[in-house]
């Protein structure tokens, strides 16, 4: 598997080669374009000593610019121009042949160089003064090609003088290298440092992949410290929340699977024990036989409110971020539930007041049809026999608030914090919740928790009021 780390490393890499590539030849092209435009300058400044020198020698031999002649322009006129100017120079007729040099220094050049035609030597006799610029024999040579005239329009020949510019071009290339090797340096140490800064951003990425791994067998691994307050540490942040969530996640799966089987096998136990007496061939008490089908029908019915709120946990398990959400009428809720359950409200002569707006909220009715069926459920189960259960409903900016009141049995205090987990059953003195299989408020939370809210329990002596806020939106 090919690591994050090494995707970057080779990233910048490359990044790195193309760079050093890219300004080497930058710096090539800068550096050959300021040597040229050196030599340019001073080969004008060349041309124009060297056009006054020209002058003072005819001036000084006495010769009329009206007769000269290929002739006037012998080895000494070169060698006169040239020591003026620090050059040497080359005269050739229009046939490309030397008629006469001159040097300021013959050990400077090679003799034989100069004598080379320059490249553009051709180009001259279309009334030309072109600067050629040559390597030979490992020498740099600026080559100024000028057209000689009698009368200025027969031109008579081609004065080519020429300086050798190997020192600066040796000066030129040491800079070039050295601020080469300079920014190849300076790369390098970014490019470096830029792998290092990757790495320790990479380095808890890296580290949050390793516990992940953890997670997916099924281990959970102790919350990650966070230095940090970018990104990386809303990561961190999330990964901690996400394990711990998972954590009791699976926890409460495997206390509900344990209780599942504790919860089935008693009541499993007792429809059993009763079939195999009623089974008996010499078994006639019809009281007990009554009494036994009653047990049965009732432990059957108390598995099936078992499986079916199993079923719901599960369904909102999988639902959760699937939720179909609508425009949904509370009052209308609680109206139809208060139907259905009037028989049990009379039963235990309890006054219902209901003050519950027209309030509309975005939810799942299905689910939150079921959460206040278990509310109103408990309310009436667990109240005392002729008070009042009051429902109230606020609006807030945001929020939709619904709440429950009732007295009667009082729940320990020491149970608030975990009766909204599965299974808890309150078994306390004056308090007794036996009949009930512990899931209903568990399933509560779960479908406040799916519609992003929350829900709590108020306890005052023998009153009890559960509150659920949730977003309107």
């Amino acid at each position: 598997m090919v690591t994050i780390r090494k995707k970057y490393g080779l990233v910048l890499l490359l990044i790195f080669l193309a760079s050093t590539i890219f300004f080497n030849l930058l710096m090539d092209n800068f550096f050959k374009k300021e040597f040229k435009k050196l030599i340019k300058n001073d080969m004008e400044n060349i041309y124009h000593v060297s056009s006054k020198n020209l002058e003072d020698y005819m001036t000084l031999n006495s010769i009329e610019k009206s007769s000269i002649n290929i002739k006037s322009f012998d080895n000494k006129m070169i060698r006169f121009l040239a020591e003026r100017i620090n050059t040497q120079g080359v005269f050739y007729d229009l046939n490309g042949e030397v008629i006469s040099t001159g040097t300021s220094n013959e050990n400077i050049i090679d003799l034989n160089i100069i004598k080379d035609l320059p490249a553009s030597f051709d180009e001259v006799k279309n009334n030309k003064t072109i600067l050629d610029i040559e390597s030979k024999n490992g020498s740099m040579l600026g080559k100024l090609s000028i057209p000689i005239y009698r009368n200025y329009s027969e031109q008579i020949g081609t004065l080519v003088l020429i300086k050798d510019y190997s020192e600066e071009y040796i000066r030129n290339t040491s800079i070039k290298k050295l601020v080469n090797s300079i920014v190849l340096l300076l790369f390098l140490a970014i490019f470096i440092s830029i792998y290092f800064i990757l790495s320790q951003i990479i380095k808890p990425i890296i580290f949050l992949k390793d516990k992940l791994s953890e997670i997916s067998i099924g281990t959970y691994p102790e919350k990650i410290e966070n230095k940090s307050n970018d990104e990386i540490g809303v990561l961190i942040d999330s990964f901690n929340n996400m394990s711990e969530r998972l954590k009791i996640k699976d926890e409460q799966e495997k206390n509900i699977f344990r209780n599942i089987t504790h919860e089935l096998k008693t009541p499993l136990t007792n429809i059993s024990g009763y079939a195999q007496i009623l089974r008996s061939d010499d078994f006639n008490d019809e009281e007990f036989k009554r009494s036994a089908l009653d047990r049965i029908i009732s432990e059957s019915n108390r598995m099936h409110e078992m499986v079916v709120s199993l079923l719901n946990i599960s369904k909102q398990s999988s639902d959760l971020k699937e939720y179909s959400f609508e425009e949904v009428n509370i009052k209308n809720i609680i109206e139809e539930l208060l139907i259905i359950k009037y028989p049990k409200i009379i039963k235990r002569k309890l006054k219902v007041i209901s003050n519950i707006g027209k309030e509309t909220i975005k939810g799942n009715k299905q689910y939150l049809t079921i959460l206040f069926s278990n509310l109103i459920d408990n309310g009436i189960k667990y109240s005392y026999e002729n008070t009042n259960i009051t429902l109230e409903s606020k609006e807030y900016n945001e929020t939709f608030e619904f709440s429950i009141l009732t007295k009667g049995r009082r729940i320990p205090v020491e149970f608030k914090d975990k009766i909204f987990d599965p299974f808890i059953k309150i078994e306390e003195k004056g308090f007794s919740s036996k009949d009930s299989n512990g899931l209903g408020l568990y399933i509560c939370k779960n479908i406040v928790l799916g519609h992003r809210g929350k829900i709590e329990v108020l306890l005052n002596n023998d009153e009890t009021k559960f509150i659920v806020n949730i977003p309107k939106d």
